[in-house]
């Protein structure tokens, strides 16, 4: 389940992630309240279900709702990260559109998530699954003006849509440019340096708030009240 919302007394308006059909949404009738006989239906967030649903128009509505894992609990660092990536995928994937690819990559972090805690270079890996598969995979191999190859001491920025162009400014690093050595390191798929995760983090950052279009993430202000709550004196850092 990526995301509910309270529909009428005692149902439910929920947003799936299937595996086979992409992403639903289904009206959970009566998952508010218990049964005549005192019995309560839950869907578990970060917990694989096997669902069921019925109706041909958009909003199905939701038959069942099994559990086949041991529920998840997230606390703390887990559970901002874990509503990070469901409204990430709540925001930007199309009703109706299977992938399975990303599916399977998001129950690994999941289990990961769940399992052993937050990992970055797992998050940035299934940020860059998702945007390949929504069709706006990075283009890293080469500077996009001219198609000549990305030299390792020249500053580039990438603009969405179009991909690399040098940066005017080639004296100093300024928000919005990433060394080209960075980015060859990246498009190999090496994390090794510290630079080349935060050549990352930034990149996709930029590139996830341009497709959302200027709709903000509520779980990135969570998390920044959270940080803040914790240490006052302290800037949060994402």
């Amino acid at each position: 389940m990526l995301h509910a919302t309270p529909y009428r007394e005692t149902s439910l308006l929920v947003d799936l992630f299937s595996q086979n059909h992409g992403r639903i949404r289904c009206v959970a009738k009566g998952f508010r309240k218990p049964n005549k006989r005192g019995i309560s239906r839950v869907i578990f967030p970060y917990t694989e279900h096997q669902f069921s649903w019925q109706g041909r128009g958009e909003l199905k509505t939701l038959t069942s709702a099994d559990a086949i894992q041991a529920h998840t609990f997230l606390q703390q660092e887990c559970l901002f990260t874990g509503l990070y990536v469901n409204e990430l995928f709540y925001r930007l994937l199309h009703e109706h559109d299977p992938h399975e690819h990303l599916y399977q990559k998001y129950a690994e972090f999941m289990a990961q998530l769940a399992g052993t805690g937050p990992d970055e270079l797992m998050l940035r890996q299934l940020e860059m699954t998702l945007l390949d598969e929504l069709g706006y995979g990075l283009v890293l191999d080469c500077e996009a003006k001219n198609g000549t190859a990305l030299l390792p001491d020249k500053l580039y920025q990438y603009v969405p849509e179009q991909g690399l162009i040098e940066a005017v400014n080639q004296r100093k690093e300024q928000p919005g440019s990433y060394r080209g050595a960075d980015i060859m390191a990246l498009n190999q798929g090496d994390f090794s340096q510290r630079s080349v995760m935060k050549t990352a983090k930034q990149l996709l950052r930029s590139l996830i708030n341009f497709y959302l279009g200027g709709r903000q993430l509520h779980s990135r202000e969570l998390y920044r009240q959270h940080l803040m709550s914790v240490a006052p004196k302290q800037e949060p850092s994402s």
